[in-house]
């Protein structure tokens, strides 16, 4: 009887909390609705999801907020979890639970190759807030947010508008032609077009990964096994954030390939199709990679370990023609100046693109 009763409970709670999701959802008609967290508009990889009135989120996009993702295919699992709370999603049952068999009358779901959950009920859990910001023709957004924002959701909506009439055209396939005033002429990266990869070798720090969701950058991180021995955990964010994650053989492909690419799928639930090494064993690199399965990743650019500003990167931004790769080492200054390229690709109109097998 008394299980019974906390189960009832549990349930007019979720309903309770679900309701403002209820009456909101697609209050703007453009079909779109925007996830953000905090201050930054997430990319069209991130945009929520509605099911039976109630609105769904990729689980990755609370990795901002510590609270990170994991999959487990073999019992078909997502879990959620940060230092002190853990909660599991079975997609075959529907059921959930933490990590003392307590159940919850809440379930993910899959759509788009994503793990999708219950924004209202996650930030629930995990001491989050969110609203829902109605739209003005280009999307509506639901926003996740911990307390550290600085504007307003209105004006959120108003500093947004413009990326998000972006997103919006690229989502639908047109392109809208910006008339520059005679203030500001085109610039003239934007008439060449160019578009970068960016790829890092080495493991971020939560600062990169935070500048990275700040300008909804996606890329590649280069590991090797000691790396991914040492901190699993940051393999998981990386995978979580919506970064990909690639082989980084020092000196034997051989030897070191397989088995860090063992560890990545066994931190992360995932198992890398880049790899990359040194420009000295590229040659035999390559040779393994074609004949294991992998692509391996050549960068047009290397910026090189002593780079320590950030000029030592937008340099070779400045005489890029139409797309490039570039590959950062990872040093005591990266973290330090990778905003500030970030801020020179977005004001340059360089496209930043996430790096594929497809572009090696």
């Amino acid at each position: 009887m008394y299980k019974a009763y906390k189960k009832i409970i549990a349930v007019l709670l979720v309903i309770l909390f679900m309701t403002p999701f209820l009456q909101t959802a697609s209050a703007d008609d453009s079909g779109l609705c925007f996830t953000a967290t905090n201050d930054n508009l997430l990319d069209l990889g991130s945009m929520a999801s509605y099911s039976g009135g109630i609105v769904y989120v990729p689980a990755k996009v609370f990795s901002t907020f510590g609270v990170y993702y994991n999959y487990f295919d073999s019992k078909s699992t997502a879990m959620l979890y940060n230092t002190s709370k853990q909660i599991y999603f079975e997609l075959t049952s529907g059921n959930s639970y933490d990590s003392y068999n307590n159940t919850y009358s809440v379930s993910a779901t899959y759509k788009n190759g994503q793990i999708y959950v219950p924004v209202a009920w996650v930030c629930q859990y995990f001491g989050l807030y969110y609203s829902y910001i109605g739209g003005n023709g280009y999307g509506d957004i639901v926003r996740i947010k911990n307390g550290a924002e600085v504007l307003t959701d209105s004006e959120f909506l108003d500093a947004a508008n413009s990326l998000m009439r972006s997103r919006y055209n690229e989502y639908y396939g047109m392109v809208t032609p910006v008339s520059p005033t005679p203030s500001q002429p085109v610039p003239s990266d934007e008439i060449k077009g160019k578009s970068v990869s960016l790829s890092f070798i080495g493991l971020p720090t939560d600062k990169m990964l935070d500048s990275l969701d700040n300008y909804s950058a996606k890329v590649c991180f280069f590991v090797t096994a000691d790396e991914v021995l040492k901190s699993p955990d940051i393999i998981r964010q990386i995978c979580g954030s919506g970064h990909s994650i690639g082989v980084y053989c020092v000196s034997s492909p051989e030897n070191e390939c397989e088995k860090t690419a063992d560890l990545i799928f066994e931190a992360a639930q995932t198992r890398p199709v880049l790899m990359t090494s040194p420009a000295a064993i590229a040659k035999n690199a390559k040779a393994y990679a074609d004949s294991n399965g992998y692509a391996y990743f050549y960068p047009a650019i290397r910026i090189p370990e002593t780079v320590k500003y950030s000029s030592g990167v937008t340099s070779e931004l400045e005489d890029i023609s139409g797309y490039a790769s570039v590959a950062i080492p990872i040093t005591a200054d990266t973290s330090n100046y990778i905003p500030y390229v970030l801020q020179y690709a977005d004001a340059n109109r360089i496209t930043l693109l996430p790096l594929r097998e497809t572009l090696v």
